[in-house]
C-alpha cells in the first residue's frame, strides 16, 4: 500500500494537488469567474490516463486497493478544480455492494419430481436476498415475458402466475427499436415483470438465435462470483431464478399445448409467441454465500450561477473501475489496465469539469460522478440514480462518458439515447459544428444501450445521452473504419488495453465535443425533456 500511495502522490503533485483524506471537510466557494474560451488539451488527457491506467492501479477492480487509490486521485482533482463535495461523506457516496457465489450442492431443478443435472441442464443464480430458498409450484410459459402498454404487449395477459414459476424465452418480438429491445430483454427488466405479476420463481431459456448470451456461455461463467447492490435487484420478489438448456426446455414443454421446437421456430420467424400453462410442477432451490462491502462513487459539484436554475442538476458520469487482474495466469502482463475502458472517460470527465469551472460555471449546477462497480453490472450508477445524495436530488439530465475508443481518428459518433429526448438535437449540433456526423447504432445485437451507466438514469426517468466513437475514420490511410471492432474483438477487457496505443489528440477532440454538449445543457433556458413519442417518456 505504501508504494501505491507514493506513486499517487508523485502523479498528483505534477498537476498541483495532493492526495487527501476524503473525510476532510472542505468549504469551497462557488466559482463565478467570467466566462472565457476554454479548450481541453491532449496533454491533460494523457496525464490522467497514464496515472489511472498504471500497473500500480492493478486494474482498478471494485473492492480492491487499486480502486481506492484511483478514487483518491479523482477526489484530489476535484479539490484542485474547486468542485464542492457532493457525496454523503464529503466527496464520497458509498455504494453498498455484495459479492455472491452459488452453493453448488444446494442448486436443484426438477420437473414432476424428475431431477435435472446442474450445469448440463440448468444453472441457478445467486440470490441478492435469500441465503437459501426452495420452491415447488406449477410452471407457466409467458413467451418473451414482456409487458409494455406503449407497444401493446402483455405476455402475462390471460394467465395467472401468482405463486407460480414463470418460464420466459430470451429475446423480444421483431420490429422493436434496438435500444428499446435491449431494455426489454435485460434480465433485470424481465425479472421485474415477473415479480410484479406475482410469480415466485423465474426460469429463462436463452436458446441460440434469440440472444447473444446462449446457455453454453452462461453455464461456463456460472461458477464465478457475481456482484450486486440492492438498487440493481429488480426481481426482489422472486425466490429463485434459473436458466436452462434446450434439452431441459424440451422436457419442460413435454405436456404443453405447443412443443418447445415449434415455440422456438415461431419466435425465430418473428411470429407472436403465446402464453400458456405448461402442465407440470417444477421445483427449484438455491443457496448463496455472500460478502458485503462498500465502494465509493466520487462526486464533485460545480454550483450553478443562475439562482432560478441552480437547483437543477446536470449529471456527468464516467465509471472509474475496471476488471482488475486478468484471468491469464501464464501471461507476461496479466493486469487489465483499462486505458480506454474507462480511464479515458474518467480523464475526459475531469477535464470537462476543469474547463467548465474555468469558463465561470453554468446556469445549472453540474455534478461530476466517478462511478464504482460498472464492470460488475452498472452497480454504482444503479445505486446513485435511485439514491442520489442531497446535492444531486433534482437531476434533469445525464451525460455519460464510457470507453471512447480513441485509438483511431474518428469521424463519426454514435449517440445512444439521442432519439429519445431534447438532448438529441444538442448533440447533433455539437457534432456537426466540428465537421463530424452522428450514425445509428451499427451493432444492435451487442445491446450497448443497456451496457453503460446512462441506462440506470434512463430507468429512473432522467433524459440521458451516451456518445461513443463511431466506425468511420478521417483518412483512409489512417484506418480502415474497423478500429472499434478490432478493439472490441481484441484488447477489450484484456491486458492489451494500454496507454501506448491511445491517441491523446483524439481524446481532446472527444472531450471538447462533450464539453460543448454539457455546457449547452447546463446553460439552456429549459431543462432537457423526453420526446413525446419516446418509449421512455413514462
Amino acid at each position: 500500500m505504501r508504494s501505491l500511495l507514493l506513486v499517487a502522490a508523485s502523479a498528483v503533485a505534477l498537476s498541483g494537488c495532493v492526495i487527501v483524506d476524503h473525510t476532510t471537510s472542505v468549504q469551497s466557494a462557488p466559482i463565478t469567474a467570467e466566462a472565457a474560451p476554454v479548450s481541453v488539451s491532449a496533454g491533460a488527457i494523457e496525464a490522467h490516463i497514464r496515472f489511472l491506467a498504471d500497473d500500480r492501479m492493478e486494474g482498478r477492480m471494485a473492492g480492491e486497493p487499486g480502486y481506492e487509490l484511483a478514487a483518491n486521485y479523482v477526489e484530489a482533482q476535484y479539490r484542485q478544480i474547486g468542485l464542492l463535495p457532493g457525496g454523503d461523506d464529503g466527496y464520497r457516496a458509498g455504494v453498498p455492494l455484495q459479492t455472491m457465489t452459488t452453493v453448488p450442492e444446494m442448486a436443484g431443478f426438477s420437473i414432476n419430481g424428475q431431477s435435472m443435472t446442474p450445469g448440463e441442464h440448468f444453472i441457478v443464480d445467486a440470490s441478492a436476498v435469500h441465503d437459501e430458498s426452495a420452491i415447488t409450484a406449477d410452471a407457466v410459459f409467458v413467451g418473451n415475458g414482456i409487458v409494455s402498454e406503449t407497444l401493446g404487449v402483455d405476455a402475462y395477459a390471460g394467465v395467472d402466475v401468482r405463486g407460480k414459476i414463470v418460464v420466459v424465452l430470451a429475446g423480444t418480438p421483431d420490429g422493436i427499436p434496438s435500444d428499446v429491445s435491449a431494455h426489454l430483454n435485460s434480465d433485470r427488466t424481465k425479472a421485474q415483470f415477473a415479480a410484479d405479476a406475482g410469480a415466485i420463481g423465474l426460469i429463462s431459456i436463452p436458446t441460440e438465435g434469440l440472444t447473444r448470451w446462449t446457455y453454453e456461455r452462461m453455464a461456463a461463467r456460472a461458477p464465478s462470483p457475481s456482484m450486486t447492490t440492492a438498487a440493481a435487484d429488480a426481481g426482489a420478489g422472486l425466490q429463485v431464478t434459473a436458466s436452462i438448456s434446450d434439452s431441459a426446455a424440451e422436457a419442460l414443454f413435454a405436456s404443453a399445448p405447443q412443443s418447445f421446437a415449434d415455440t422456438v421456430a415461431a419466435a425465430r420467424a418473428g411470429e407472436e409467441v403465446p402464453s400458456f400453462d405448461l402442465g407440470v410442477e417444477v421445483s427449484l432451490s438455491q443457496g448463496t454465500s455472500r460478502e458485503s462491502f462498500v465502494d465509493d462513487n466520487v462526486v464533485g459539484i460545480l454550483p450553478g450561477n443562475d439562482p432560478e436554475l441552480a437547483d437543477e442538476i446536470v449529471v456527468v458520469t464516467a465509471h472509474l473501475d475496471h476488471v482488475g487482474v486478468c484471468r491469464l495466469p501464464d501471461a507476461e502482463d496479466n493486469i487489465c489496465n483499462g486505458a480506454l475502458d474507462n480511464a479515458s472517460g474518467t480523464s475526459i470527465m475531469i477535464e470537462t469539469a476543469r474547463a467548465l469551472a474555468e469558463a465561470g460555471g453554468a446556469r445549472r449546477s453540474v455534478a461530476f460522478v466517478a462511478l464504482a462497480a460498472e464492470e460488475q453490472g452498472l452497480l454504482g450508477s444503479a445505486h446513485i440514480a435511485q439514491n442520489p445524495p442531497a446535492p444531486m436530488a433534482n437531476m434533469v439530465a445525464n451525460i455519460n462518458l464510457d470507453m471512447p475508443v480513441i485509438r483511431y481518428r474518428f469521424n463519426d459518433l454514435i449517440a445512444f439515447g439521442a432519439e429519445h429526448s431534447s438532448l438529441g438535437p444538442i448533440a447533433d449540433a455539437a457534432v456537426q459544428s466540428r465537421g463530424l456526423s452522428l450514425t445509428p447504432d451499427p451493432m444492435p445485437q451487442q445491446a450497448l444501450f443497456v451496457r453503460s451507466d446512462h441506462y440506470n438514469f434512463v430507468r429512473d426517468g432522467v433524459p440521458s445521452l451516451f456518445l461513443m466513437t463511431g466506425f468511420s475514420s478521417r483518412d483512409a490511410e489512417d484506418d480502415d473504419g474497423q478500429g472499434f471492432l478490432r478493439f472490441l474483438g481484441g484488447d477489450y477487457h484484456g491486458p492489451g488495453d494500454e496507454v501506448d496505443q491511445v491517441l491523446f489528440e483524439e481524446g481532446a477532440k472527444f472531450a471538447n465535443l462533450n464539453y460543448e454538449i454539457i455546457a449547452t445543457v447546463a446553460n439552456g433556458d429549459k431543462a432537457p425533456s423526453w420526446n413525446e413519442d419516446s418509449f421512455f417518456n413514462q
